[in-house]
């Protein structure tokens, strides 16, 4: 069986409303998550994550080709380290997420940060130790475990695309407090990444 029918028999199991609510894209999900397998493919995820706070897809990948480019179109710890901070910004990278990026690199250089280890360990332990470098917060941490590592069972509350999504299928109030959300997503564990991938599937289509 693989992870996606295993996900959607729990769901439906568990949560006959969200199963049927978000029926119309079941047939879109992948049949497994998909995991970066190398260090260079684990760094330029978590860069391309860092890029993403705060901003739209488009702008995002925007701003993500533009700092591959002046960093050679490779984006490697050495590289990072060495470019100008300046050539970062022209790109469209804030002060702060230039900062984000420099002592990033500097954690993997001095061998306090072992993407590769990040595979191995529980998702506290990978958060506690991703949340030590400056900038990197719960929702950078949770995109990047969904994403890079392929965790199934990751919900990340402070994502607004998530919220937005469980509000209408849930006809929830607008700013609905973080507890409720946590309560609703506790139910679709350990799938909680699948049902992710649904919400996102809902907001994009939602006209």
């Amino acid at each position: 069986m693989t992870r996606k029918v295993a996900a959607l028999k729990h769901l439906k199991r568990v949560d006959q409303h969200f199963y049927a609510h978000t029926l119309r894209h079941h047939t879109s999900l992948p049949l497994q998550l998909c995991a970066k397998r190398t260090h260079a493919q684990l760094f330029e995820s978590l860069v391309s994550t860092i890029i993403s706070q705060q901003l739209g897809l488009a702008a995002a990948d925007a701003i993500f080709a533009r700092v591959k480019k002046v960093c050679g179109g490779t984006l490697t710890v050495k590289v990072v380290l060495k470019v100008r901070p300046v050539a970062l910004r022209a790109a469209g990278l804030s002060g702060a997420k230039i900062k984000t990026l420099k002592e990033l690199a500097k954690a993997i250089e001095h061998n306090s940060l072992d993407l590769l280890l990040l595979k191995k360990i529980s998702e506290a332990e990978a958060a506690e130790q991703l949340m030590q470098i400056w900038g990197i917060g719960p929702w950078t941490v949770e995109m990047f475990l969904m994403f890079a590592l392929g965790r199934p069972d990751v919900f990340s509350p402070g994502d607004l695309g998530l919220v937005r999504a469980m509000e209408a299928i849930y006809d929830l109030p607008k700013n609905v407090p973080r507890g409720t959300l946590l309560a609703i997503a506790e139910k679709w564990s350990p799938h909680r990444t699948y049902a992710s991938l649904l919400l996102w599937r809902t907001r994009d289509t939602k006209n």
